[in-house]
């Protein structure tokens, strides 16, 4: 009696045993479903599929788990450790992708970083240091932060207030009329790269940050029934991606998600245009960003006579932690040619050769690829063929199944590398349509051409600095393809 007592408590112990390692993937597959349902990637008879496919595997295990024949129990029990993992598998990487898209569609403000400067040889530490006397500062209608930035000043020092434009804020300066002004670091890259005086003679005393609301107007457009555009700002720094500077990269993706066409226009960064809510002031468009992306944004709609619905901004740092996540992309190079460039995080001169055929870029090569034009007689043009190209090339590589293996490491390169006013909804909601439809995609693309020329700027008023004269059949014709493809 005791050893079949033993050996039916055996059995119990084992049944329980099985028992519970179902509960666990049972509990597992429902929480890995409820993920899938949380991202809102899948449409929705896919969806339904889904679950009636986890409905289904549950049924078929517990009924091995509950056999009375011993093989079956065991092939129950087998199979729920290996779902089991690929379950714990599945949610983590559904965290990873929710937490990520639930970060990334936050919005921004933009920050404006304003330097107070002084002449190398001035004794002063810090700003606190100036008791009296006047302190130069950018005019108010320079942008918002402009305002915010007298008020952050007033409440530090004393100092008498001298609203001027940034020309004369260096020449003050620099002929000692003023001890100390205050601008905005971009601005102040800008400067320092057409002025060596004041390159080599000025020091940075202390950095005031301000945080600036973006106003670009949020449009309501359904991206998966409308036709949209976006505007890409590629800045040309390496710091936050909300901080004020150049956009090296200018580019509108039009979509039509009805007649799925999607066409590239490339803007060069040294488009002479005018800035809208600067009084229609004439910069070139690379200068626009030193305003945030809004002006940026309305400037565009103005020049191609269309509305721009959204915007994705990323920077030099974006590109190369994004090419590297992929392990590189594959560029076919129509023409020789070898490209220098500063590269800021080593601080150092670097350059980079590129044969005529395929190519296999790393991060900073697909950057230095994308940022050439000098070694080419159609200079801004050229580059922006080279961009679209390494964005080809990234969509490509994103696209393709080798995505899974840097996974995780894709979406790290990402984070807080982008800005953008999409929403996760959006977002999801365009790739369930695709996934529902599988639709293949015809992209087109478009540079916007001009000549060389010289002509005073807003931004450096004052200065003559080289830009390029919008053609106009050549901006009239990337109107008419705009519009050919929105309707």
């Amino acid at each position: 009696m005791k050893t079949v007592s033993k050996q039916v408590k055996k059995k119990i112990k084992k049944a329980v045993i099985f028992q519970f390692i179902f509960l666990i993937f049972a509990i597992l597959s429902g929480v890995c479903f409820y993920l899938v349902y949380q991202i809102g990637i899948l449409p929705f008879k896919y969806l339904i599929g889904l679950f009636l496919i986890f409905l289904l595997v549950n049924f078929v295990l517990y009924r091995l788990i509950v056999s009375k024949i011993w093989h079956k129990r065991m092939f129950g029990f087998i199979f729920c450790i290996l779902f089991s993992c690929i379950m714990g598998i599945g949610i983590f990487y559904e965290s990873v992708t929710l937490d990520f898209f639930k970060d990334a569609f936050q919005h921004r403000e933009k920050i404006e970083n304003y330097q107070v400067l002084v002449l190398n040889d001035s004794n002063y530490g810090s700003l606190k240091e100036f008791k009296n006397g006047k302190i130069g500062v950018p005019k108010t209608n320079f942008s918002e932060g402009a305002k915010l930035l007298q008020s952050e000043i007033k409440s530090r020092t004393s100092l008498t207030l001298q609203e001027s434009d940034n020309s004369t804020l260096v020449e003050s300066l620099l002929n000692k009329n003023l001890r100390v002004i205050v601008m905005e670091e971009s601005q102040r890259n800008l400067f320092s790269e057409m002025n060596d005086d004041f390159k080599n003679k000025v020091k940075v005393l202390e950095t005031i940050s301000i945080k600036v609301e973006n106003k670009i107007k949020k449009k309501d457009t359904k991206i998966t029934k409308e036709p949209f555009s976006v505007y890409v700002s590629g800045t040309d720094d390496y710091g936050a991606i909300n901080e004020m500077t150049r956009s090296d990269v200018n580019m509108v993706i039009t979509v039509n998600p009805n007649t799925h066409q999607i066409l590239l226009t490339s803007i060069p960064r040294d488009y002479y245009v005018s800035l809208e809510g600067m009084h229609d002031a004439k910069d070139k468009l690379t200068h626009a960003s030193l305003y945030g992306i809004d002006t940026s944004v309305k400037t565009l709609e103005k020049l191609l006579d269309t509305s721009i619905d959204y915007y994705l901004k990323i920077n030099f740092s974006s590109l190369v932690n994004l090419v590297e996540a992929v392990d590189g992309i594959e560029i076919n190079n129509e023409k020789e040619f070898t490209a220098h460039y500063y590269d800021e995080p080593v601080k150092e001169w670097v350059t980079y050769h590129f044969p005529e055929g395929l190519n296999h870029l790393n991060g900073k090569q697909a950057l230095a690829f994308s940022r050439e034009r000098k070694s080419f007689v159609l200079g801004d043009r050229a580059r922006a063929l080279h961009q679209q190209q390494v964005l080809s090339a990234l969509i490509k590589k994103v696209a393709s199944p080798a995505i899974l293996k840097n996974y995780t490491m894709i979406l790290n390169a990402l984070d807080g590398s982008f800005d953008t006013n999409f929403t996760f909804d959006e977002i999801m909601s365009f790739l369930q349509k695709q996934i529902d439809t599988g639709a293949d995609w015809n992209i087109s693309s478009e540079v916007l051409e001009g000549t060389d020329g010289n002509k005073y700027v807003y931004s450096m008023s004052g200065v003559t600095t080289y830009v390029m004269i919008p053609n106009e059949d050549s901006v009239k014709s990337a109107q008419e393809s705009i519009k050919n493809l929105l309707s």
